[in-house]
């Protein structure tokens, strides 16, 4: 299980809700560029969270099917 310390700041202006902040991963884990700073504009608080989420999710996909490629590359070298 990855433990990950995040600093949030939402505002809410009118029906947005503006989330900034950063989320730093407190153990190692395989892709620390997934992480860093992110700002997020949704309709909730929890659309907010689940747009982050989501975001951090897609980076480390694509940054695990780059490294397979790469792999798989190497391999047939």
């Amino acid at each position: 299980m990855n433990h990950i310390d995040t600093d949030v700041t939402a505002h809410q202006i009118g029906p947005l809700v503006i989330m900034r902040g950063t989320a730093t991963p407190s153990y190692r884990v395989a892709h620390p560029e997934c992480f860093g700073r992110f700002t997020v504009v949704a309709l909730s608080h929890a659309k907010a969270i689940r747009k982050c989420m989501r975001r951090v999710a897609l980076m480390c996909a694509a940054n695990a099917a780059r490294e397979q490629a790469d792999r798989e590359a190497s391999a047939c070298e």
